[in-house]
């Protein structure tokens, strides 16, 4: 029994304790005004719509904006890219090395060219090599660079490399030659000539050797050096008839050469036969 009565007794305090409370704030809620929380509610709505169209408002105003200003922005963003650039290269070439003038060139060619003679002469032709690569960086078309280059492959026995070079150290000889037909430039020429016919002599191509030293010939028909190479060859081909034209050629150039005798020795045991190679050059 008892066990029925003390929830009991809990329920009736509670309802007590809550109609106590109401009790209380039964004033409170007379005070209360209908009417006021209608008004309220009409101004919140109204604010509400009021915000919501500014905003709409305000999101079209924001849209017509960038739509006026994006090519302007875009063509400011160009142009700030572009200025950018600008000031890039401009200090680029601010800092970058200025190309020499021509005298500073030649003055550094003609240091460099005294550095390579000084290294053929200790024969060091690997940093000689690099030292001729420096001087064609700076002067591409020197004549002179390319003949020691040649004179270095002949050294070092690379051939190939010599006759390569070479035959580009003709190239540029004969456009010496076709701008300016002076003497100088004429002997640039023959001698280009002889030094390719003496690298194909050396490579065991006397045919290709004769050919040059011909030209040299044809440039300089006096000239007693090219005359005995010219001889020389033609007694390697067993080309008597050109031998003997060679010979007379290098008698009348230089009549004191030692070497006429036996020369004319050499000459005189080849074989008897007609020629088949030409030879124009006057001698």
């Amino acid at each position: 029994m008892i066990f029925y009565i003390i929830p009991t007794v809990i329920i009736i305090a509670s309802a007590a304790v809550i109609i106590r409370l109401v009790y209380k704030k039964l004033p409170n809620l007379a005070a209360i005004n209908i009417e006021s929380i209608a008004e309220e509610k009409v101004a919140k709505v109204t604010n509400r719509i009021m915000i919501e169209r500014l905003s709409r408002k305000a999101a079209a105003i924001k849209k017509i904006t960038l739509d006026v200003l994006r090519p302007i922005l875009q063509d400011l963003k160009i142009f700030s890219r572009e200025f950018y650039q600008k000031i890039i290269d401009l200090e680029k070439n601010y800092l970058k090395p200025q190309p020499l003038k021509r005298i500073e060139v030649n003055f550094a060619v003609k240091e460099q060219l005294a550095a390579v003679s000084k290294l053929m002469a200790e024969s060091n032709f690997v940093q000689a090599e690099e030292a001729c690569f420096q001087i064609i960086r700076l002067d591409a078309k020197n004549p002179e660079v390319y003949k020691i280059l040649a004179g270095l492959y002949l050294e070092t026995k690379e051939y190939k490399k010599a006759r390569e070079t070479g035959r580009y150290l003709l190239k540029l000889l004969s456009r010496l030659f076709d701008r300016e037909d002076s003497g100088e430039n004429r002997h640039l020429l023959a001698n280009g000539y002889t030094d390719l016919g003496w690298i194909y002599q050396l490579e065991n191509k006397p045919g290709l050797a004769l050919a040059n030293y011909q030209k040299a010939v044809e440039l300089e028909p006096g000239n007693p050096r090219f005359l005995d190479l010219l001889l020389k060859i033609s007694i390697i081909l067993k080309d008597k008839k050109l031998a003997s034209r060679a010979f007379s050629s290098l008698k009348e150039a230089d009549p004191d050469n030692q070497k006429l005798a036996a020369l004319k020795e050499e000459i005189t045991s080849l074989p008897e036969k007609e020629s088949k190679r030409q030879y124009n050059a006057p001698l």
